[in-house]
């Protein structure tokens, strides 16, 4: 393959005119942040007055530099949108579900719209894989709508009889819950407004089980409303008083019990709940657990499987109890535990087998466990499923009914196009039933490799890559580095159009899986979050000095790339280490994190508090927030070249974070302006027309010297 290498200081792409002269720079008016005894001058604290007038022709400002600095990349943003907007990409993967004798289906068009519809099974309904042939735009005969549109469709249940169906539309203040006729589609009652998502028919389908919201948007009841009376008459079954937890829903399969889950980050709670007997109070199981890794139920009909964590060796466990414990965990004897570097995340119980939802190496894996004829466990006939390819994800996939021969999984990795199978538990055998069509994609052109660097203290921390073949590795080649490391989320690796248009220009794509994400269980979280949020960014800088070491990568061609708390990671990575990236790309970006935490008109989340901590109320962690808030710590040298986009509305991160910190970085950096300029993009809301994305991944590709396919 051939480099190409662009310069971005041709004038004759961008015109005669300088657009240095259009370079935003708001006054700085500084205020004083006294906290702690700590006083430091906030220059810029003025643009989070966004309403104003002034802050508005700030962006505009903005808006217009970008887009003279970015207006000779028209032809690559165009080729890149036909990519990603390529309408075969945006189709979700779904397939009919069967549930007693009346098949489910979710129908995805490619212009985002949804339906779900229904079908009675017969003879001759059946493809050869076991399902309906589902073809677009033509309903199978004697299939019913039940939804029309189900984008503001936040949940949905079905009675056990299957003649009503109620769903959670999206509303102010919550959910508004809507019972319908299944058959006719007649409202049957509308009653129940300011609710959560979670909804579960009683046994005899004359009641509706669901969350209530507080003032704050926690679902801190679970209540039951009785058809066809006032939401006034709901009979209120358990309230959750900790501010820091949630409730959930989850109906058992065998269709008994609902589970009642209080989770928050000092604990949990389980609860149990007679579907026959819905008026009663729920029957109180574990206890408050005040363990930061919460133990997880899971009704198996006959009993109770648990998923905790071992005190001593901290790692995940899998035990059973019995269905009438009440009150605290007994002693439990371990089924099964995690190997070393395993993690158990979720279990789901089914009449014949239990699928174990685990991380082994960082990766999703999906290990299924028959039962006997008792309903225990067969240990040594327990076998993962799915091709075990290194970086091969497995997911379980929704499966409603209790007796189902037949377990469902989604395969994913970067060369493996998404894939819908079904495991077979008579056979042992898995059909493939549905495959993202990815046009022209030959994955023998491409290597996806795992790697692990070692981070400052001695940590593993992996790494998943996508290079195509003919990629030199011998440390000239461009390479994207991406993270997030927050809260826990999981980054898996998949084959996505943005992977291939970086790829194919020789770009080799690498993920980080530092500490704060969840690839490693829940302990990899606690490592990168609050006072230990430094780990993170050292892992960052350590994945990238390992992609340059191993001649993956050339040190002085490194993008770095992240959104809302991923933005955080690469930009508090660049103020420790600003020579290891040439260009940062961000989206939202969590930016300026000590100021919006201590900003009171900023709605944070109770997750959010409890990742980041309160800066206002603890001194460690305000100081802790201090010495790596991006926007704070910007020093006088030399930076990466700067895409930040944002949108002025609808995003959780607040877009004053990008204009500050696009402000403190061209008010503090030495950098050339013209070859490392600093670009800001605000879009009127996420969903705006154009797709800022795809404009900095462009602008990306001439920073990383990769504008032109390789040859």
């Amino acid at each position: 393959m051939s480099q190409h290498t662009v310069s971005s200081t041709s004038s004759a792409r961008r015109g005669s005119e300088s657009p240095l002269a259009l370079t935003p720079r708001p006054a700085p008016r500084p205020v004083q942040r006294a906290l702690f005894g700590d006083c430091v001058p906030i220059p810029y604290r003025w643009l989070r007055a966004t309403d104003s007038p002034e802050v508005a022709r700030h962006f505009a400002a903005e808006n217009a530099h970008t887009d003279a600095r970015t207006a000779h990349l028209a032809p690559l943003r165009e080729e890149l949108c036909a990519l990603v907007d390529d309408p075969a990409s945006r189709l979700e993967l779904s397939a009919p579900v069967l549930l007693d004798g009346w098949w489910y289906i979710d129908r995805f068009a490619p212009d985002g719209t949804a339906t779900l519809s229904r079908v009675r099974d017969r003879e001759g309904l059946r493809s050869p894989s076991g399902i309906p042939r589902i073809e677009p735009d033509r309903l199978l005969d004697g299939e019913e709508i039940l939804v029309a549109d189900c984008l503001s469709m936040m949940g949905f249940a079905v009675s056990s009889d299957h003649r009503l169906l109620a769903r959670a539309e999206a509303a102010l203040g919550g959910c508004r819950l809507i019972i319908t006729d299944a058959a006719t589609g007649e409202v049957v009652d509308r009653a129940v407004g300011g609710a959560g998502p979670d909804i579960v028919f009683s046994a005899d389908s004359r009641s509706l089980l669901h969350t209530r919201l507080d003032d704050l948007g926690r679902r801190h009841q679970v209540r039951s409303h009785r058809l066809g009376t006032s939401a006034d008459e709901d009979v209120l079954l358990l309230e959750e008083s900790d501010h820091w937890a949630q409730l959930e829903l989850a109906r058992s399969r065998d269709g008994s019990a609902l589970m009642i889950h209080s989770l928050s980050p000092q604990g949990s709670e389980a609860w149990l709940c007679d579907l026959s007997a819905v008026d009663t109070p729920p029957r109180p199981v574990t206890g408050r657990l005040t363990d930061a890794r919460p133990a997880r139920l899971e009704h198996a009909g006959d009993r109770l499987l648990v998923i905790h964590e071992d005190r001593d060796t901290l790692r995940t466990v899998l035990s059973e109890i019995g269905l009438d414990t009440t009150g605290g965990l007994p002693d439990m004897s371990a089924l099964l535990t995690a190997e070393e570097d395993e993690h158990f995340e979720s279990v789901e119980a089914f009449a014949d087998v239990i699928a174990l939802q685990l991380r082994g190496g960082g990766v999703p894996r999906l290990r299924l466990i028959p039962r006997r004829a008792d309903g225990s466990l067969d240990l040594q006939a327990a076998h993962t499923v799915g091709r075990g390819g290194t970086l091969d994800s497995v997911r379980l996939e929704p499966v409603p009914a209790w007796g189902t021969r037949r377990i469902r999984y989604r395969l994913d990795s970067f060369l493996t196009p998404g894939m819908l199978l079904e495991h077979d538990l008579d056979t042992g055998e898995s059909t493939e039933l549905l495959r993202e069509d990815i046009a022209g994609f030959d994955p023998t052109q491409y290597v996806e490799r795992r790697l692990w660097a070692t981070s400052t203290d001695g940590t593993q921390v992996p790494i998943s890559l996508l290079a195509r073949q003919d990629t030199p590795r011998d440390g000239t080649a461009p390479a994207l580095l991406y993270g997030h490391g927050a809260f826990g989320v999981s980054t898996e690796p998949k084959l996505r159009p943005e992977a291939r248009a970086l790829v194919d220009r020789g770009v080799v794509l690498a993920i980080a899986h530092v500490r704060g994400g969840g690839e490693m269980g829940p302990q990899w979280h606690q490592q990168g979050r609050g006072l230990h949020k430094q780990n993170s960014f050292a892992d960052l800088l350590a994945c990238a000095d390992h992609l340059v070491d191993t001649g993956w990568a050339a040190a002085d061609r490194i993008g770095a790339a992240g959104d809302g708390a991923g933005a955080l990671l690469v930009a508090g990575a660049a103020n420790l280490a600003p020579e290891r990236f040439r260009a940062i790309l961000t989206g939202g970006p969590l930016v300026d994190p000590l100021e919006t935490l201590l900003d009171p008109n900023v709605m944070l989340t109770l997750e959010e508090w409890a990742e980041w901590g309160d800066p206002a109320a603890d001194e460690a962690t305000y100081r802790s927030q201090r010495a790596y808030s991006p926007a704070e710590n910007i020093r006088g040298t030399e930076y990466p070249a700067v895409f930040a986009w944002t949108a002025l509305d609808g995003m959780d991160v607040p877009s004053a974070c990008a204009a500050i910190w696009v402000a403190q970085l061209r008010a503090r950096v030495t950098s050339d302006p013209d070859e490392r300029p600093v670009l800001l993009r605000a879009t009127p809301t996420p969903g705006s027309a154009g797709d800022p994305r795809v404009e900095g991944v462009a602008w990306l590709l001439e920073q990383l010297g990769a504008v032109t396919l390789g040859e």
